[in-house]
């Protein structure tokens, strides 16, 4: 199944919030783009935010392949992509 996110950081992480959610989410980052299931990455301008085009086998895989570092800093935006 193919999903588009948008994913953007939460307004209240600022400053040192700021550095410490980099560092964590930094190598969670990483480890998605190796994955194999990010077809596409970007940042999209006139945001603290960023989008992928993500094919997994089921909408549950989404958490894993994102991870808690993901999830508990940004608000995300999931859809199906019908092809």
């Amino acid at each position: 199944m193919l999903f588009h996110v948008n994913a953007e950081i939460y307004p209240t992480i600022n400053l040192d919030d700021d550095k410490r959610v980099r560092e964590l989410v930094g190598p969670q980052l990483q480890k998605m783009m190796q994955s194999g299931k990010v077809r596409e990455a970007g940042i999209l301008s006139g945001t603290r935010g960023g989008f992928f085009l993500v094919d997994v086998e089921a909408p549950e895989e989404l958490f894993e392949l994102m991870g808690p570092e993901i999830y508990a800093n940004f608000k995300l935006d999931v859809h199906p992509v019908t092809p």
